[in-house]
């Protein structure tokens, strides 16, 4: 048993070496957003969805397909674009954050965090439950953009900001 599981670990970290190679051949402004959604599947992997999501999908499809069809969107498909969305604003404004030194590089993570924050909240947590996409203009949608932004953000920008003094 302890030489599959190396065997499956070695497989992954080859997947995940190959995946790197393949962004760092990408263009430099788009090394953000494919990264933002390689985080975001790292960090459904690291909490367990890859092993519960097919399992609850097959469960689903078996009893209602288009509630399926909805949580595959909204996993797999929509979670990592809110990553991509996120490291696209993280990129489009490094032009004037890059200035700004480590101020620069956390309002960039929180902007990131914004941006996933609206994917969650306007196309993901709408497709999970199966209703529509709420009002743009409804108060509270943005302020749960806002919590999702400000958590995510500092999340991600106190390691950041703490990488750059190193």
């Amino acid at each position: 048993m302890a030489d599959s599981e190396g065997k499956v670990a070695t497989t992954l970290t080859q997947v995940l070496v190959s995946v790197l190679e393949w962004i760092d051949g990408r263009p430099k402004w788009l090394h953000p957003p494919l990264y933002g959604a390689l985080f975001i599947y790292a960090f459904m992997a690291f909490r367990g969805a890859w092993i519960v999501v097919p399992v609850a999908l097959a469960i689903t499809a078996l009893k209602n397909p288009v509630t399926a069809l909805h949580l595959l969107l909204g996993i797999a498909v929509y979670a990592p674009l809110g990553g991509f969305v996120g490291g696209a604003l993280y990129t489009l404004t490094n032009p004037i954050m890059r200035y700004l030194g480590k101020v620069g590089t956390f309002v960039q993570c929180l902007l990131a965090g914004l941006g996933y924050g609206v994917v969650l909240n306007f196309l993901i947590a709408p497709t999970l439950d199966g209703k529509p996409i709420p009002s743009f203009s409804d108060p509270s949608e943005w302020t749960a953009v806002l919590l999702v932004g400000l958590i995510g953000g500092i999340a991600l920008g106190i390691p950041m900001v703490s990488e750059k003094a190193s």
